[in-house]
């Protein structure tokens, strides 16, 4: 039998319940002469507690970067509250792991700072925003050791020198690709709001609103 969360520490996730409700199913599926009413029921139930929208009241409070917080666990949520319209456990658990994923890549104040800019209008979005700001974040660090590098490079003598401008030079090319990347996250966020969906390169041709 398998358990929402088993071999992870600390407690089980909405996506736990999801994901053990599928295996149990699976399971049953695949060995029908071992599987029990109540396992299948089980599954039913985990599933069914993941995905209820009957959040608590304090799940539901609108705040920055438009993600959802248990303002009760303020403290262990980073300090934001927000709200998803009509959300279920899984949205919350979504939500909650997008903002610590943030605060671990050090972007968290420019990703929801982007989300509340743009106006995130859903999870994919709200994803890529907080991608652009992890690249934004990258771009200007690189940038700054770039110029100490160049700065270094005017005292140094010849040899030690020529290294310090290849190590520019080779920090120019990594903020060159992070910018181009982050413009083209730009342009894939204006394609899925002219469509309406995240759509394949040649769909997009077929809608005309690719020009590239």
């Amino acid at each position: 039998m398998i358990y929402p969360g088993e071999g992870k520490k600390g407690q089980p996730k909405a996506g736990d319940y999801v994901l053990a409700a599928e295996q149990t199913r699976a399971e049953a599926a695949a060995s029908p002469h071992r599987s029990t009413a109540v396992d299948l029921a089980r599954a039913d139930k985990w599933e069914g507690q993941a995905r209820t929208k009957q959040l608590p009241s304090t799940r539901t409070e609108i705040g920055a970067g438009r993600e959802l917080i248990d303002i009760e666990n303020r403290w262990d949520a980073l300090g934001v509250v927000d709200t998803v319209a009509d959300p279920d456990y899984v949205a919350a658990s979504a939500s909650r792991e997008r903002l610590e994923l943030a605060n671990e890549a050090g972007s968290l104040d420019l990703a929801l700072d982007a989300a509340d800019t743009i106006q995130g209008q859903d999870s994919l979005e709200k994803m890529l925003l907080h991608e652009m700001a992890v690249l934004h974040r990258g771009m200007m660090k690189a940038a700054t050791r770039m110029n100490e590098e160049l700065y270094a490079a005017a005292g140094l003598d010849e040899g030690r020198r020529e290294a310090a401008n290849v190590r520019a030079c080779r920090l120019a090319g990594a903020i060159s690709r992070l910018s181009a990347t982050y413009q083209q996250g730009l342009l894939t966020l204006q394609r899925k709001r002219a469509i309406g969906t995240f759509l394949p390169f040649a769909t997009l041709r077929h809608h005309g609103s690719y020009r590239g």
